[in-house]
């Protein structure tokens, strides 16, 4: 009876046991997986928002900034509707006071609105008078000669212009250089922030900072027109101004542009 060989099926059945156990140990390594994605998750991001700020450019071994480290500048809307408001107010205002003029152009600044206003005509008329077929007598005004408003008479009004327009002060210049008009600006009801990469990205600077590597965004004038410089080009640059009036803003600008188109050895 010990002769038998029952017992050689038990070790053939282990042989096909350990399959199972080694299939089952291959479907159980999957399962950690899921942990180690979730520990990912915090640095996925950190590893994609920087690439966005990736340096561009690379000069003499040095990583020069890119523009988007800088902020984005702020949209604000202005009301149309106001804006026109104010030009009709600014041409009746002048006409109550016998000046003939009207509102060619707007130009819309960040913290003021330019309205360019064109003197019209100083006219003088004589009256003729004639009679009707009833024999009624008619007066009949003929325009015997006219010259331009001085521009000296707008000048003078700026008071009575602020105060139709509600305004705590008015800035006229007259006339506006280049231009034939005079330039009425008034303060707008909502302000709005002029920032560096604002300035950077409009072509009046890329078109200077393709000639020099010292290009300086200054600012916006008071029609929203951009303000750039190229250092090369000026002898001395002086900045000047009352308390508060921006002088540090100015040269933390203005060092910001060289950096980012300067390695610091060049600076």
């Amino acid at each position: 009876p010990k002769a038998t060989l029952e017992p050689a099926p038990i070790p053939i059945e282990f042989e096909k046991a350990e399959p199972t156990k080694v299939e089952a140990a291959e479907e159980a390594t999957p399962a950690p997986s899921p942990v180690s994605p979730e520990a990912g998750e915090v640095p996925a991001p950190e590893t994609r928002e920087p690439a966005k700020y990736q340096p561009v450019l690379t000069a003499g071994g040095w990583q020069l900034p890119p523009i988007g480290i800088l902020d984005k500048p702020a949209e604000v809307e202005l009301s149309q509707t106001d804006i026109q408001e104010r030009a009709k107010l600014i041409a009746e205002a002048l006409g109550s006071y016998g000046v003939e003029a009207k509102v060619v152009q707007i130009n819309t600044g960040p913290t003021v609105t330019q309205f360019g206003v064109e003197p019209g005509w100083d006219r003088k008329y004589k009256e003729i008078k004639e009679r009707d077929k009833d024999g009624n007598v008619k007066v009949r005004l003929e325009e015997i000669s006219k010259t331009r408003v001085k521009v000296e008479r707008i000048s003078s009004l700026a008071s009575d212009l602020a105060l139709a327009l509600a305004a705590s002060s008015i800035r006229i210049e007259a006339p506006i250089p280049g231009k034939s008009v005079v330039g009425i600006e008034v303060p707008n009801t909502t302000f709005g922030l002029v920032n560096l990469r604002s300035v950077i990205e409009t072509p009046a600077f890329q078109k200077i900072n393709a000639k020099s590597n010292l290009a300086l965004a200054m600012g916006k004038g008071a029609g929203g027109e951009t303000v750039a410089a190229d250092l090369a080009r000026m002898p001395h640059l002086l900045v000047a101004g009352a308390t508060g009036s921006g002088k540090t803003a100015c040269l933390n600008s203005t060092i910001c542009c060289l950096l980012l188109h300067n390695t610091p050895d060049d600076v």
